[in-house]
């Protein structure tokens, strides 16, 4: 890998770690990225306020949306105001080093954090798997194990113990170390400054809030394996979902009390209904991937392949009703619903799939918009039915993050909604949802009239720092609401220095172009998490940090991963 700077570290942050994953493709931060030093020298220039950075001062607040769990309330996700995040991700750039080292103190993550300099990320995502091997191992060493994770992780972590994990809560609380210029109090004051001012939690979403979280955990392992004496080999840590046994022998109880006393020092606490002393006398049902893998059709299937591949994997849910099966075995098929060859019914399966499992909306978004790319014949009529019935009943529940994904793919495919399937919707203050409406509107994809009234009040200096920011400016950028003057913007210290370059963040056009980048996207992920498996499972630790795929070509793998495109 050849030398990176800080500020690449900032740019791929900014390029690659924004806009939260759970979002549509169209949502983009390359210009941010782009113009990173541009921007963050214009805001260093301004007056300083009592002989400190002006925007020591800045407070905005992200714009939310709700995203479904499986079988669990729908979470909330953050998009920060983006020179607020622009700060952050600067100060965690610029001390990344430090900051790393203190994220592997843990010794029992199997979620650290892995830069990726390649992925869709800037933070490669950890996957569960690493857990539930981790557990499979640990079955067949120790006559039980304990269960535990953090009630609300990211919601309820103490922004001032960003710089107990870091230097020691002693020595951060004493008042002569108070200052912004140690960098873990930077951070501390800026994670408060993009949510309002609050101290209490960080936004779901942008890959800082990972990072920071995961420091806060590494600080939690290092206490918890002094308490009870841990090895890598006796407990493991996923985000914040604790395994945990110990050499001697000690009681699940007493395991607990320890953990909970160390959730306490920084200010967080257990989710009592999550933990639980487990026998290792259990089955553990890893091979159900393998049962879905085998069902998988092939390519151009029939109908009667497809009903059965719908009807056994209907089974395995049955079997399994903890477990999101129908995303693990959506995924590994897209390829054969895409290339399916009795598609009308598959698409109406595949609707009907998504009303019984809401998570499987990006997936069904998807793999709509790439049959259309490759054959042309998604039944239009029939999606504009569902569209005009489906989103008021969504806006009806607020249920934002699968309203964002099906305005993508009305637009997308250039469907038609009714007035009356979107009015509803500007009672919503979303500024993702109020955006891709006046996209829609822009172009002719609503019947009637929408009052955009309610959503054009965020058209000023207050409006820039609130959650509806992204509406605000967007909208403003692209003259998607003829009637507003760009005065307010203009004025602002802050967005101008984004609107004088025309930085944007809503690209409709961008993702899912083709089956064939989609596909080879996705095995590269698959390449990535392979190797970072490897490296967890020699040793229950993971000393990859940094990742390139440059590093691994001509390595003779990747041509493998074709059997796992899918996952």
């Amino acid at each position: 890998m050849s030398a990176k700077t800080k500020s690449d570290r900032l740019r791929r942050l900014l390029s690659h770690g924004f806009f939260a994953p759970e979002l549509p493709p169209c949502f983009v931060s390359e210009d941010l990225a782009r113009y990173r030093k541009a921007v963050f020298d214009g805001i260093s220039a301004l007056p300083l306020v009592n002989q400190r950075p002006d925007f020591h001062r800045y407070i905005t607040e992200p714009s939310w949306f709700y995203f479904p769990r499986f079988g669990k309330d729908d979470r909330r996700h953050g998009v920060p105001n983006p020179l607020s995040y622009l700060l952050l991700a600067k100060a965690v750039a610029d001390n990344y080093v430090p900051l790393r080292r203190a994220a592997k103190r843990s010794g029992l993550s199997a979620s650290p954090p892995i830069f990726d300099w390649s992925g869709p990320r800037a933070l490669m995502r950890p996957s569960v798997d690493l857990r539930d091997e981790f557990r499979i191992d640990l079955s067949s060493r120790r006559e039980e194990y304990v269960v535990a994770d953090i009630r609300a992780f990211f919601h309820s972590i103490y922004t001032h113990s960003i710089p107990w994990a870091i230097y020691g809560k002693t020595w951060a609380k004493n008042r002569a170390n108070r200052g912004n210029a140690h960098f873990g109090n930077l951070l501390d004051l800026l994670s408060r400054n993009l949510q309002d001012g609050q101290t209490i939690g960080l936004p779901v979403g942008p890959d800082t809030s990972r990072f920071l979280a995961e420091i806060v955990g590494s600080a939690m392992d290092e206490q918890l394996r002094g308490r009870l004496g841990l090895s890598g080999g006796d407990a493991s840590r996923y985000i914040d979902d604790y395994t945990i046994s110990t050499v001697d022998g000690q009681s699940g109880e007493s395991i607990l009390a320890a953990l909970r006393q160390t959730a306490a020092h920084f200010e967080l606490e257990l989710n009592r209904e999550k933990s639980a002393v487990v026998s290792t006398a259990v089955r553990h049902d890893s091979g159900w991937k393998e049962v879905i893998r085998a069902c998988v059709p092939r390519m151009k299937s029939d109908l009667r392949s497809m009903q059965r591949f719908f009807y056994e994997i209907g089974r395995i849910c049955e079997a399994h009703p903890e477990i999101n099966v129908e995303k693990f075995a959506f995924s590994n098929a897209r390829t054969a619903f895409i290339q399916s060859s009795g598609w009308k019914n598959v698409q109406s399966l595949l609707i009907n799939a998504y009303r019984r499992n809401s998570t499987l909306v990006s997936l069904l978004v998807e793999i709509c918009i790439l049959r259309q790319v490759e054959h042309g014949d998604v039944d239009l009529l029939n999606l504009k039915d569902f569209l005009d019935h489906r989103i008021p009943a969504l806006a009806r529940a607020n249920r934002t993050g699968e309203i964002i994904w099906l305005l993508f793919l009305a637009i997308r495919l250039q469907v038609r909604i009714s007035r009356n399937g979107l009015a509803q919707l500007t009672e919503v203050q979303n500024a993702m949802v109020a955006l891709l409406v006046a996209v829609a509107h822009s172009r002719g994809l609503v019947s009637g009239h929408i009052d955009f009234n309610a959503w054009n009040t965020s058209h000023d200096a207050d409006g820039l720092r609130s959650p509806m920011w992204l509406y605000a400016y967007e909208t403003t950028l692209q003259r998607l609401v003829p009637s507003v003057n760009s005065a307010f913007l203009l004025q602002d210290p802050y967005f101008a220095l984004l609107f004088s370059r025309r930085v944007s963040f809503l690209n409709v056009e961008r993702g899912f172009t083709s089956m064939a980048t989609t596909i080879q996207s996705l095995r590269n992920d698959n390449d990535r998490f392979r190797r970072v498996r490897e490296d967890f499972l020699d040793g229950f630790d993971v000393d990859i940090e940094d990742y390139d795929d440059d590093d691994y070509v001509g390595a003779g793998d990747r041509a493998e991963a074709g059997d796992n495109a899918d996952y």
